[in-house]
């Protein structure tokens, strides 16, 4: 797919000479060399929002993040889409936003007409984008990988031009994410999401002591800290069953039900906590409440109603 500004795109094409050497630097760099913070994000709000589903700056907070670079309307990239809708698709029940940033001439209109007409779900922004560094502009000055994968802590993991390669980081990240295996790994997520993610990192926390109780002692005060919060400790409480809505398998005919009753009832009894005095409890309760609606909407048969969907007690 040929791009209109005269530089190679990805998913097709020959990429050639000083091009081909940048993107192989930077695909191959490490994520501590390529991100020594965890990233910001901009142009993700309504003013830029394009198609597909909303997803704040906020909301990407403790997930594993996919941003494609690409002319969404440019027809050649028609089968690179389709891929990416698999990939959101796959993943998207899981702490997992696929972000495709429009960098061509095209509207809001005409991206919507495309996305709806290629049936394109994942969040379509007009240029989205980290915030980068100086070293990351130098090593990358004209987004030669167009397409990064960060990691649940914000953290660069991949850039480069192969989405499926990037499809296997982003399972890797989120195998690591979700069974986290060493006494590092562990802290690693918590160090992260104490500051970002209080309730998230209050479940951690408990996890941690029952894998590993003598590495865990080193959290003890932060337990204690977290847990005398009331709003921590609710939000804790929607976390988990944000959780479990998001291992929730739809296609699995034999899956134990999710009551969409019960995830209705929490999205109501926590909705005060998007207000709540401490601005990261109401930042992660806006975050569970949107996963939680969506799945809450998923789980009701057509025509709505309270009817349970699923499979097997």
């Amino acid at each position: 797919m040929k791009r209109t500004d005269g530089r190679f795109s990805p998913f097709g094409g020959v990429v050639g000479g000083a091009c081909a050497a940048a993107v192989l630097a930077v695909a191959t760099l490490s994520s501590s060399a390529f991100a020594a913070e965890p990233v910001a994000w901009e142009n993700l709000d309504a003013d830029h929002y394009l198609a597909g589903r909303m997803a704040s700056s906020g909301y990407l907070r403790g997930k594993v993040v996919c941003i494609d670079y690409r002319d969404y309307g440019d027809k050649a990239g028609v089968d690179a889409m389709r891929r990416l809708e698999e990939v959101w698709q796959t993943f998207k029940m899981k702490p997992f936003v696929l972000v495709g940033s429009h960098r061509g001439a095209a509207d809001a209109g005409k991206i919507k007409r495309i996305a709806d007409g290629l049936k394109l779900t994942f969040p379509i922004y007009r240029e989205a984008d980290i915030v980068r560094t100086e070293e990351q502009k130098a090593t990358d000055p004209e987004h030669f990988g167009f397409m990064y994968v960060v990691g649940g802590t914000g953290r660069i993991l991949y850039c480069g031009t192969d989405d499926r390669r990037a499809s296997g980081v982003i399972a890797s990240a989120l195998i690591a994410m979700r069974s986290p295996t060493t006494p590092k790994q562990w802290r690693h997520y918590i160090d992260y999401d104490i500051d970002v993610l209080p309730g998230k990192a209050l479940l951690e926390i408990e996890d941690f002591r029952k894998a590993f109780p003598v590495e865990a002692a080193d959290y003890d005060e932060a337990w204690e800290r977290l847990n005398a919060d009331k709003d921590v400790r609710r939000v804790a409480k929607l976390e988990r069953i944000a959780m479990q809505a998001k291992d929730y398998d739809f296609k699995d005919a034999n899956a134990k039900r999710l009551d969409v009753g019960k995830v209705e009832r929490a999205i109501e009894l926590s909705a005060d906590l998007k207000k709540s005095a401490n601005p990261l409890v109401a930042q992660e309760a806006k975050n569970c409440i949107a996963d939680l609606t969506w799945t809450a909407a998923m789980l009701k048969p057509a025509g709505g109603g309270n009817a349970k969907q699923g499979g097997k007690r």
